[in-house]
């Protein structure tokens, strides 16, 4: 029989075993931390038989969605025994998983489908990818105004972490990089890549920044890569972009972690961009009252009838917040799981859904939820 329970300090050798054989080896952080000592994150296994079988990671993130930080349940290192799979062993852990994440509080959860079938049966549906695009370095040479750039320190990380908050809570599907998931010090963020690059719209406030590796070697073969590149105004961004392009008679192209369709892409006026990696960004709803939690705009006063996997709902917006009622609601709009998740994320417009079928019934709000959900661009920055 299979037995279905948090991860223990016993389980430490047996589960870097189980993932070796799902991930491949890895070197160990030194000192090595026992997986059962890693923060953020609640471990769930499936043992048989005194063996483990399988396991699944919920890692304990806030999203930013309708301008509001959600508590997310960010799943990693979903893996099966060679010898178990297909034996069903997945469904009852993700069932385990999720209700764990709902009581911690988590109202969302979100994955790197490795293979988006498997998961697509647990309410998961793809929102954006997280995308490496290569680009030639001498092409981020943009026209336009300038301010001046220079090397960030430690001291700058509160304001470089107010830059990426003010472009994460315009968007939805960003981690907000706060709490027991990114307890790294100042220090060792500003020392984890070659180099940040701020960029100070006045003296002393910093707009934009771009944290970058140098990489090996210089020439053809040799490339910048750019982990992270956001900025408050044009001025901010064409100097951040500059600051890379002054390594193009070392390196002649510059790859960019990115996604969906990034700003810097607009101020591009020659070169090719090519897409050297992609992992598709999946999301679920665990909780509808996910709606309450979200920001609305001021000024409107609306109640929509709506169904979720079954169960009728009114949402009703007022003042800019909402609440969601339990209600009978007949042949209003009806969504399934993954209908709810592509509404919220901004992925998939109504008639979209429709023709994918994960929306049916009246069709009379279905501006209004374009209108609410639609206008923030889904994005991702972080791989976990």
């Amino acid at each position: 029989m299979a037995t279905i329970r948090p991860l223990e300090v016993r389980d430490d050798e047996p589960i870097r075993r189980l993932f070796v054989e799902g991930f491949g080896d890895w070197d160990d952080p030194h000192p090595r931390i026992p997986f059962s000592e890693r923060k953020g994150r609640s471990t769930y296994v499936t043992e048989v038989d005194g063996q483990l079988r399988a396991a699944v990671s919920e890692r304990h993130y806030d999203s930013w969605f309708g301008g509001a930080q959600i508590p997310t349940a960010g799943v990693s290192s979903v893996t099966v025994q060679a010898e178990s799979r297909g034996h069903g062993l997945l469904s009852p852990l993700f069932e385990a998983m999720s209700n764990g994440a709902r009581e911690r509080g988590a109202l969302l959860s979100t994955l790197y489908p490795t293979s988006p079938g498997i998961y697509r049966r647990f309410g998961y549906a793809p929102i954006v990818d997280l995308m490496e695009l290569r680009v030639p370095t001498l092409a981020l040479a943009v026209p336009g105004d300038t301010v001046p750039t220079r090397r960030a320190t430690a001291a700058d990380l509160p304001g470089i972490r107010e830059v990426y908050r003010r472009w994460a809570a315009d968007h939805n599907g960003p981690l907000t990089r706060l709490g027991e998931s990114f307890p790294d010090p100042d220090q060792t963020v500003i020392s984890s890549v070659t180099g940040f690059t701020v960029a100070e719209s006045s003296p002393g406030a910093i707009s934009g920044y771009v944290a970058w590796d140098r990489g090996r070697g210089y020439g053809a073969e040799a490339s910048i890569k750019v982990w992270d590149l956001h900025a408050d105004d044009p001025a901010s961004l064409v100097s951040l972009m500059r600051s890379i392009s002054s390594f193009s008679s070392v390196a002649d192209t510059t790859v960019i972690r990115t996604s969906g369709d990034p700003e810097w892409r607009q101020l591009l006026r020659q070169g090719s961009i090519q897409q050297v990696h992609r992992s598709s960004y999946a999301m679920a709803v665990l909780d509808v009252g996910v709606l309450e939690r979200m920001h609305y705009p001021d000024g409107l006063e609306v109640g929509m009838p709506f169904s979720w996997k079954g169960t009728g709902h009114v949402l009703e917006v007022s003042a800019g917040r909402a609440q969601v009622q339990s209600a009978d609601v007949g042949a209003a709009r009806s969504l399934d799981a993954a209908g709810l998740a592509l509404t919220i994320s901004g992925a998939q417009r109504s008639a979209a859904l429709r023709r994918l079928g994960h929306l049916t019934g009246d069709t009379g709000d279905d501006e209004f939820w374009d209108f609410l959900f639609g206008s923030r661009q889904p994005h991702i920055r972080d791989y976990f």
